[in-house]
């Protein structure tokens, strides 16, 4: 369907910009697609949802699955960013999409408006759809169902004709081979398409040195002919001159025969350019950008920033260039695969909560709801917090769920998070352990530790504010002082290898402690030489010092809040003793 003419002086100009990389992958369309791009590419918005909305064209009807690692990371950052995009290109949800819901119907005089290759399939999916849950159906027909390697469920025993997932690093190989296999049927509807039983796969530059970062996408760059593709790009630029020059002439209208002619050319190289996307040798396309690809709309500045921020970082997450950190440098040394676990969501609560509404506790398959709940708390422009229960037969620690706020948010925010994702919960006592800081003096006789004791057990905000909420604090970290890093790096690196039988061993759900994960692989060393010249290990805190934007995903706060949980006085004298 031809895009209208957009004055380039206009302000709707600014919201339909599309970088130069992304109107090449436009001019291709391949049946298989693999980006691995800087961060701030608009990776979803441009390269996706482009490719989303051909489709939604070219297989109307069609069942497609769209995957996250995380069904969080669908709800708070892919469907917006998705639902943005579209709207960013003209369609609006409610006319164009629909969101969990039935699609709405017309009569038959409204579709007589419509173009002849829609009146059939109009809102009509090919496939029947049982439930509503999980799903976007666009007015073509065409229906994504939404899923996540958390929620393995949530995508079985279906058929799909097209995948598309992002942030693929974090997709372990046997399980996207797995979901692979629901490729399949539909074949007589849908193979006279070039995206039929393929896959819209992108990602930032994985990292193998960060625990459960998955570099398979880069072995796509083997699968590509170049040569073909190349060829593809030049059959498509010919197809847009075509187009220009057909819309140029039909706006006059005065050369009817000029007109007939230039249409008979499109025609014709429209279908040499389907022709050419259907070939065998044009089905992969792989390329690797950095972030610069879409300077124009992140400005010099931000880059600057990042680099001076950190530029070792930089050089993976926006100039893609592969990674070369040893992981003796890790501050986690003996931190492994065996301290996580996937299987932590409970299959009888996953269709429960969709995509527009907020999970809580009950999801959580190993969350004992009859016991007291544990947290680890670092207090700052990040406020991180761990929670976890202590197994004494299993004698281990499983960390259920990290929670945070970012600047400007603070303590009643996080006590209000809290709140509402462990309401169900039985046993409502909470022992909480957090650094020295906790304990400063704010006037009045407060301090933060009290401060996010009075917000957990009164509520902050609603129609109950005031009102009690029956949690009960326990504030475990009175009095204590500061745990140094040297001795955080020994304590966890005697915990981590499972040597000391009293000492309990760790299990962190990767899925709902994402970030917290994400933090204790990071975590990096640094040498540093004390007022009597005493060389000793510390942990690297410049992480720290990021854009609050940045702090989540790319700091050691979260390990810090860890540290305040496991750190208690019995386990620090174990270790002592010994």
């Amino acid at each position: 369907m031809p895009r209208k003419k957009i004055d380039i002086n206009s302000e709707e100009c600014s919201t339909s910009y599309s970088n130069w990389l992304a109107q090449v992958c436009n001019m291709t369309m391949t049946k298989n697609f693999f980006l691995v791009a800087g961060r701030g590419s608009s990776k979803t918005t441009e390269f996706q949802v482009e490719r989303l909305m051909e489709m939604a064209f070219d297989m109307p009807g069609a069942p497609i699955a769209w995957v996250s690692d995380t069904y969080a990371n669908l709800q708070q950052n892919i469907l917006p960013m998705v639902i943005e995009g579209l709207e960013r290109k003209g369609w609006r949800e409610d006319i164009h999409f629909v969101v969990e819901k039935a699609p709405p119907e017309f009569t038959e005089k409204e579709k007589e408006n419509l173009p002849e290759n829609l009146k059939k399939d109009f809102w009509k999916p090919f496939n029947k759809i049982v439930t509503y849950k999980h799903t976007l159906i666009i007015y073509t027909g065409l229906n994504i169902t939404f899923g996540s390697l958390d929620r393995p469920s949530s995508l079985a025993g279906r058929s799909y004709v097209h995948i598309i997932g992002d942030e693929v690093k974090y997709f372990p190989r046997h399980k996207i081979n797995n979901l692979l296999r629901a490729k399949r049927g539909y074949k007589q509807k849908y193979s006279n398409s070039p995206f039929y039983c393929g896959v819209t796969f992108t990602t930032d530059m994985p990292n193998i040195e960060h625990i459960g970062e998955h570099n398979w996408i880069l072995e796509m760059s083997k699968t590509m002919n170049v040569k073909a593709i190349m060829t593809l790009i030049q059959s498509g630029l010919i197809v847009n001159q075509c187009r220009q020059q057909y819309y140029a002439e039909a706006q006059h209208g005065d050369h009817i025969e000029a007109i007939r002619n230039t249409k008979s050319r499109l025609d014709k190289w429209e279908n040499y350019h389907r022709l050419a996307r259907m070939a065998a040798e044009t089905h992969n396309f792989y390329y690797v950008a950095s972030s610069y690809v879409n300077v124009d709309i992140l400005t010099p500045e931000w880059f600057r920033d990042a680099y001076e921020t950190d530029f070792i970082d930089a050089k993976t997450s926006i100039l893609s260039i592969l990674p070369s950190v040893e992981s003796g440098n890790r501050f986690y040394a003996n931190l492994s695969e065996r301290h996580f676990y996937y299987d932590g969501t409970d299959s009888q609560w996953e269709d429960y909560f969709g995509l527009r509404e907020q999970e809580d506790c009950r999801i959580l398959k190993y969350l004992n709801i009859n016991r007291p709940l544990e947290a680890g708390m670092d207090f700052g422009n990040m406020m991180s917090m761990s929670i976890f229960q202590e197994n004494l037969n299993l004698n281990e620690i499983r960390v259920l769920k990290f929670l945070h706020t970012l600047k400007p948010d603070n303590i009643p925010n996080l006590a209000d998070k809290f709140v509402k994702y462990f309401e169900t919960h039985q046993n409502k006592k909470l022992i909480l352990h957090y650094d020295r800081t906790g304990n400063n003096q704010l006037g009045f006789g407060q301090t933060n530790a009290i401060e996010l004791k009075n917000a957990i057990e009164t509520y902050q905000f609603g129609e109950h504010k005031g009102k009690r909420t029956g949690w009960r604090v326990e504030l475990a970290s009175l009095n204590q002082g500061n745990i140094g890093q040297q001795e955080e790096y020994y304590f966890m690196e005697a915990m981590l290898s499972e040597s000391n039988r009293r000492l309990p061993a760790i299990r962190i759900d990767a899925y709902q402690c994402k970030a917290l994960k994400c933090s204790l692989e990071l975590a990096r060393t640094k040498k540093v030489i004390n007022a009597k010249g005493v060389e000793y290990i510390s942990k690297d805190k410049t992480s720290e010092k990021l854009q609050i934007s940045r702090l989540l995903y790319e700091s050691t706060n979260p390990s810090d809040s860890l540290k305040y949980g496991l750190m208690t006085r019995e386990r620090r004298e174990i270790l002592m003793r010994r």
